[in-house]
């Protein structure tokens, strides 16, 4: 049963990679009649991932009965979209010792950064629940090749088995042993970066939070990639694309509710930056949205929040895009855009930051 199961998600992601490659009228014919919200349709290859996410066991860890399963073919999916993705980038594992014990590590090196050099903390998104560094592994080899930058990828704990507030003290944990290691990893601790997608654009931005109140040390900027800011789920953009667009909100909602055990968690800054009443002291940020997330309201209004607290803001929403666009990038053009694009302003940012200069 396993090894079907395997050979079906290989089957998914060998047929996904070759089908998103295909002329643009032949997946106009194989995408179906687009959806149309607000004058906006999803980007030829959203519509096709939406067709092919009805047969991808891996997409739906709620419904499937199994969670150790759908970890193992997400984690397979993953390193199979970012198969070679710059090949260049120089890898190396190991741990480092979160607060609960030992937790994966692994860092990605271009060619030519300079020791020492600028750096970015990431963190994998995955609903707190699923997700790893192999999920992830396109996403964090074209960061670094383009972004011209050293990526620390981080593993950290996950609920069920660890909920709330366990990631969230594992992210800070994590960006102060980083810090605190700068010159071991060949950082500049001046432009340290801390970012992530999804869940962990949530915890890239607790781990700003945490510095911003003089937790640990501020970092230099911050990569938010379609981060989770509120837990309550209430904007318009949970209503518009709750049903059919990839991540669905009753998914969405069993995610939560592995993390968060409590509803009273869910407005503790911890878990919904968007509540934290204190933004000073925050760094620069660049916030990406997707026009067809139901992440996307609270995304923008966490970007709003922090142009009006005068924290330098760079806000991008990609129109056509799905949520998830960070471990597609090795099967979907549209997403590789996305990510060279933030790649873009993270060099950008990074470069802007205080530090020596080679």
């Amino acid at each position: 049963m396993l090894n079907r199961r395997v050979l079906l998600v290989r089957s998914i992601m060998i047929g996904l990679r070759w089908l998103l490659r295909l002329p643009a009228p032949v997946l106009r014919v194989l995408s179906g009649r687009p959806v149309v919200v607000d004058g906006q349709q999803p980007v030829l290859s959203a519509r096709v991932l939406m067709q092919v996410s009805r047969f991808a066991p891996f997409d739906a860890p709620h419904r499937n009965g199994s969670l150790a399963r759908a970890r193992t073919e997400l984690n397979l999916a993953g390193a199979l979209a970012g198969a070679g993705i710059c090949p260049g980038v120089r890898t190396r594992d190991s741990s480092w010792p979160g607060p609960g014990g030992p937790l994966p590590l692994r860092r990605y090196e271009p060619a030519g950064v300079p020791a020492p050099g600028p750096a970015l903390v990431y963190f994998h998104g995955g609903g707190f629940v699923l997700g790893s560094l192999d999920t992830h592994e396109g996403a964090c080899r074209l960061l670094a090749e383009e972004a011209g930058v050293r990526v620390v990828s981080i593993g950290y704990r996950l609920a069920p088995e660890h909920p709330f507030p366990a990631a969230a003290s594992d992210a800070v944990a994590a960006f102060a042993f980083v810090h605190g290691h700068a010159a071991e990893f060949g950082i500049d601790p001046a432009r340290l970066a801390v970012g992530g997608d999804s869940s962990g654009g949530n915890l890239a931005a607790v781990v700003a939070h945490a510095a911003a109140r003089g937790e640990l040390p501020r970092p230099a900027f911050s990569l938010l990639l379609t981060p989770a800011t509120d837990a309550l789920g209430a904007s318009e953009s949970h209503r518009r694309f709750g049903s059919g667009f990839r991540l669905d909100r009753d998914e969405w909602a069993w995610y939560r509710d592995q993390y968060l055990r409590d509803p009273a968690s869910y407005p503790d800054p911890r878990a919904s930056v968007l509540y934290d009443e204190s933004l000073d002291g925050l760094p620069p940020t660049y916030v990406a949205t997707c026009g067809f997330d139901l992440l996307r309201d609270e995304g923008e209004a966490y970007a709003a929040r922090l142009a009006s607290a005068g924290v330098p803001v760079v806000r991008r929403r990609h129109e056509g895009q799905l949520h998830g666009f960070a471990n597609r990038v090795g099967v979907d053009p549209d997403a590789h855009a996305a990510m060279l694009h933030a790649a873009g302003v993270l060099r950008a940012g990074l470069a802007l930051s205080p530090g020596p200069r080679e």
